[in-house]
């Protein structure tokens, strides 16, 4: 009944061992709950000797979490995660510096320019190749296409490519749509080439659904590809959408500044899918590798 209680969740030093040292880790594991000073607990010091080892824990914690997350991401996901930030501050910056110079009129030289001389230099010949190219960008093309790609993908189980084809195509589609109505430019009149399109001009529908649907395609077949046929399926991919937009400036219906601002606009889109699917599929691996280890325990 006289006795003095002891502290819950503290340890009383023995008798006799006050000034001496003795080391008793605490929870964290690796900082000393008694110390030097006479046999008092850590918890007894003052508040502004408490600062250092509530900085130290939290070092320790945010520690942990970097070299977890290090450890679980895989070599595709880093990947991808540096490629995608470059890109998108590429493009951020792209596509702001031609909506300015389109918005303030300094590219109408350039533009004028551009277009008198594949107007001049072009071969007539190849009016019939370029009206092909630009068709393949039109939704009446894009959409039975995407609809055939995606049940392949669905069909092979391949059913997170399919998803995010769908969703690349339908984010260029909307996105190309939303920024037409917003900056409302008219279609150039400098080259008469007997073909006709409708609709606002800037940025180019046909460059923008190229790098969504043709762009995203040719890198979903990459993923799934091994040695040279990745490459190739990559050269296509690219050959194709730099083709649909050439053949908008050969009919004269786009300027220069629209189809880049189409290429620039797709890709920060694409990027993000490609950043969600290269994450999930790192993730996946990853829980299949600990079903495996448990498996085997």
């Amino acid at each position: 009944m006289g006795e003095a209680c002891e502290p819950r969740g503290k340890t009383v030093p023995p008798p006799g061992v006050a000034g001496r040292e003795r080391v008793d880790l605490d929870v964290a594991g690796d900082v000393p709950r008694w110390h030097r000073e006479g046999g008092r607990s850590a918890g007894f010091r003052p508040a502004g000797n408490r600062i250092p080892f509530v900085l130290a824990t939290w070092t320790r914690v945010f520690g942990e979490l970097r070299r977890l997350v290090a450890g679980r991401l895989t070599l595709a996901a880093a990947v991808w995660l540096v490629a995608g930030l470059s890109v998108s501050a590429f493009v951020v910056w792209g596509f702001a510096e031609i909506t300015e110079e389109v918005i303030e009129g300094e590219s109408r030289a350039f533009d004028r320019a551009v277009l008198l001389w594949i107007g001049a230099n072009v071969p007539d010949w190849l009016d019939g190749p370029m009206r092909a190219a630009s068709t393949l960008g039109y939704y009446m093309v894009v959409v039975p296409l995407l609809a055939a790609s995606s049940l392949a993908f669905y069909l092979r189980g391949w059913r997170l490519s399919a998803l995010m084809l769908v969703i690349s195509t339908a984010g260029s589609v909307f996105l190309t749509t939303v920024l037409k109505v917003v900056f409302r430019r008219a279609r150039p009149e400098i080259v008469d080439s007997g073909y006709t399109a409708g609709f606002y001009s800037f940025p180019s529908g046909h460059a923008t659904v190229a790098v969504g649907f043709y762009g995203a395609l040719a890198l979903i077949l990459a993923y799934h590809l091994r040695g040279p046929a990745r490459w190739a399926v990559v050269l296509i991919g690219a050959a194709v959408v730099l083709l649909i937009g050439f053949s908008r400036l050969y009919l004269g219906v786009h300027y220069p500044t629209d189809v880049l601002a189409g290429f620039l606009a797709a890709p920060l889109w694409l990027v993000s899918v490609g950043g969600v699917y290269a994450l999930w599929l790192s993730v996946r691996g990853i829980r299949a590798v600990e079903r495996r280890r448990k498996g085997l325990r």
